[in-house]
């Protein structure tokens, strides 16, 4: 009985050695490492790790120029106008008057204006100029497609010693008329409501993006050049 249990332990150790002598040795995966945009040393199974959660996301929703959102397009009656006092600094109103005068003539005859576009009232001895305006306006152009309106405005200069008040108003839109589109008030493309999302953070889907940048653009243009005008 004694050689049997010394015999079975013999065995037990010669098997408990041969199963350590074949067992797989784990080998630790070798570490390497780079460095992050801070300059941080990482482990690459990290990089790997963010650079899979940054390409699963969708790409950043670009920002909007907060000159185009909540109260950019603002209303008088109801219409929408914008309405900016410019210095002119030493100049009389009736000299600013005599600058303007021949500027705003000259603005009909500029590269897309159309025939409508002409100079309407003229009063020398309040020093106001009025003057209506139809334009193209270009939202896209390729090769093969334009997209582009017809742009109704009006400007009204007023002329004081040592400034002018300019306003611009009366603004419409003729959009797709071969489509059946026809004329929009500029209410019904340039309000927040109409072209701003709930939270007033960006445009709606299918909102009116186009006209209001367009439109808020152009104006941003005109009152410089007016200002440019009087220098």
């Amino acid at each position: 009985m004694k050689k049997i249990l010394m015999m079975l332990c013999a065995a037990m150790m010669v098997s408990a050695a041969s199963a350590q002598l074949f067992k797989p040795k784990y080998k630790k995966p070798q570490e390497s490492y780079t460095t992050d945009a801070n300059g941080n040393i990482v482990k690459k199974s990290e990089t790997t790790e963010k650079r899979g959660l940054f390409d699963r996301n969708k790409k950043a929703k670009e920002a909007i120029n907060p000159k185009y959102l909540a109260g950019a397009c603002p209303t008088v009656n109801g219409k929408v106008e914008w309405s900016k006092d410019i210095a002119a600094p030493g100049m009389s109103a009736k000299a600013i008057y005599e600058k303007l005068l021949p500027f705003m003539q000259r603005l009909t005859k500029e590269e897309g204006q159309t025939k409508l576009s002409n100079v309407a009232l003229v009063n020398d001895e309040d020093y106001e100029i009025g003057a209506r305006y139809q334009e193209v306006m270009v939202f896209h152009k390729k090769p093969l497609s334009l997209d582009q309106t017809y742009f109704n405005y009006q400007l009204i200069v007023r002329c004081f010693d040592g400034k002018f008040n300019l306003t611009m108003r009366n603004m419409s839109y003729i959009y797709e008329e071969e489509r059946g589109g026809g004329q929009f008030p500029a209410e019904d493309m340039l309000l927040d409501e109409e072209a701003l999302n709930k939270e007033k953070t960006g445009f709606h889907i299918g909102g009116y993006k186009k006209f209001r940048t367009k439109t808020i653009d152009r104006k941003d243009e005109l009152f410089n050049k007016f200002a440019e005008a009087v220098k």
